[in-house]
């Protein structure tokens, strides 16, 4: 397959290193990549004959669902299945999966640990998705992560997840989908926790062009990287919302050797980490 003549008989085709876009799109994995069309250039016949393409590229090694809620995902239908509650999608990772990995023994095991579910399924071989309402009980990170690990060492793989927020079945619900699953799969390598949602990945998803496509955000950055102990100061700080005592303890240094690095960052780059604006700077210069 030659992604230039894919390219000839689709002009909008996409060639991405991410298996999802926030549009709705056949994808087709190619060198690594992930070949994108978009589903509304495609009719019946053709989407029949792509997918027999798809199984001669990769065959499928993961039960592939035939559900609402995936169809809905995958861009074959345009409602999402009728609901009255706001509802979730959880987004699980996969890493480290041999041949003895089963795939529905996994599905059962998650239906049974997030019960209640709506619908549980996974997109490639190594991305599970997990739909839930409101009627879910409201678990703290701190459980979920409890979840995930009993997971983990029954199956002896690595997970990372994405919690998604609840929102209304409506309209925008597809976009919002969509764009959740762009987020995590942006964001996954760069994710500090194996847990996360919105409020964890936001700063560095939203402000990332901006910060890179900045000559000022460019210097600052250079300035700080050139100190080696200067990044793990401002993560300490930022996460400590300022606070000089947490900080230092979490840094397993005095308190007086944490305010001296600060007087030494403001010295040199002029900002100064106690004021919690400059604070947000320099904690995005290094996102």
């Amino acid at each position: 397959m030659n992604f230039s003549k894919i390219k000839q008989l689709y002009p909008d085709a996409q060639l991405s290193d991410y298996p999802f876009l926030e549009s709705d799109t056949f994808r087709i994995p190619y060198k690594n990549k992930w070949i994108h069309i978009p589903t509304d250039k495609l009719n019946d016949k053709e989407w029949h004959l792509l997918n027999l393409l798809k199984e001669e590229v990769q065959p499928t090694s993961f039960p592939v669902s035939r559900s609402d809620w995936f169809q809905y995902l995958e861009g074959n239908k345009e409602l999402p299945p009728q609901t009255t509650r706001s509802v979730r999608l959880i987004q699980l990772y996969l890493e480290k999966m041999d041949d003895q990995f089963d795939y529905s023994i996994w599905i059962d095991s998650i239906i049974h640990l997030f019960d209640p579910v709506l619908d549980v399924f996974f997109v490639t071989s190594d991305m599970c998705f997990v739909v839930q309402d409101n009627s879910a009980p409201s678990l703290s990170r701190e459980e979920i992560t409890g979840t995930i690990k009993t997971l983990e060492d029954d199956f002896s793989i690595r997970t990372n997840a994405y919690i998604g927020h609840y929102w209304q079945p409506d309209s925008h619900l597809k976009s919002i989908l969509k764009e959740e699953q762009a987020i995590f799969q942006q964001e996954v390598t760069h994710l500090n926790d194996r847990i996360n949602a919105l409020p964890d990945v936001a700063l560095r998803y939203f402000t990332k062009e901006a910060v890179a496509g900045s000559s000022i955000m460019k210097e600052l950055k250079k300035q700080i990287e050139n100190q080696e102990d200067w990044k793990e100061l401002v993560v300490a700080l930022w996460e400590s919302q300022g606070n000089v005592s947490v900080a230092a303890k979490n840094l397993f240094v005095h308190r007086n050797t944490l305010q001296y690095r600060m007087d030494r960052f403001n010295e040199t780059t002029g900002l100064s980490l106690k004021n919690m604006n400059e604070l947000l700077l320099c904690y995005l210069l290094i996102l």
